[in-house]
């Protein structure tokens, strides 16, 4: 697996996690699934008649977009597809209300990223990145005008980084490692996992050109599967009113299963 990640040089946001106590308020059952927990579905679960209005509200409120110039339409799709994310799971939206707000910025095509203060070892490959820095007053995400529109996965997959930086817990985080570290190695790659299985959660099947991404990008599309612990954990993250992911059996008997 070839390093090739959003930064060329392999280096990840320094961002403050989510306080222990806040994470505490507002639990998440999807971690119960990793630390080898009993977790029960809901019978006959429905989505949240709250989710769309808390989670519009908050895009409304902490999501600040700088759309440099470009059409309103790049904003509208930002903010509807994260409001669609985070719809499901009113206790996520919880989390991201008290952790640091975010502001999103839609680069005009063929201007670098770090023309608006992004590193500068951004790839040059790179459709989009979050990235946080403690003098920053806002965490940051930035898209790609170009890509924004033709890559339905790409908000997603940033909104889910800004996610595991700011609304998981740091032993949350080391949660994902622990179980995910033995395959991938590395924890940069383990943060682009999570943001891939994120996008499977929006999108009925990966498409073939993402498939053969380089690195880490296509390996994780190529290798998800409805039987994997980890989409198990996603798919709870996102939609804790479904179905476990995977076959309807009872326990979690013989270790986990993560790649089939």
């Amino acid at each position: 697996m070839s390093d090739d990640f959003e930064m060329a040089d392999g280096s990840r946001p320094d961002a403050k996690p989510l306080s222990a106590e806040a994470g505490k308020k507002f639990p998440l059952s999807a971690f119960t699934i990793l630390q080898g927990g009993d977790v029960f579905e809901m019978m006959n679960g429905k989505p949240p008649a709250e989710g769309p209005p808390r989670a519009r509200a908050y895009v409304q409120k902490a999501i600040v977009l700088d759309r440099h110039g470009v059409g309103v339409e790049y904003e509208d799709r930002v903010r509807s597809e994260m409001v669609r994310q985070l719809s499901g799971n009113t206790q996520l939206v919880s989390r991201l209300e008290a952790a640091r707000p975010i502001c999103v910025d839609v680069i005009p095509e063929g201007v670098p990223m770090s023309k608006f203060g992004y590193p500068r070892g951004v790839a040059r490959n790179a459709s989009g990145l979050f990235w946080d820095h403690p003098d920053w007053p806002k965490a940051r995400i930035a898209f790609r005008q170009e890509r924004l529109l033709t890559e339905g996965h790409l908000v997603v997959h940033e909104m889910a980084h800004a996610i595991s930086f700011l609304a998981f817990t740091e032993e949350e985080r080391e949660s994902v490692y622990r179980i995910m570290l033995p395959t991938y190695r590395a924890k940069v790659a383990v943060d682009e996992v999570f943001a891939i299985y994120s996008e499977r959660e929006f999108q009925n099947a990966f498409r073939d050109i993402d498939k053969r991404a380089p690195g880490v990008y296509g390996m994780a599309r190529q290798r998800w599967n409805e039987n994997h612990v980890f989409t198990r954990f996603v798919r709870n993250l996102y939609f804790p009113y479904k179905p476990l992911a995977g076959p309807r059996a009872s326990g979690m008997g013989g270790g986990p299963n993560l790649f089939g």
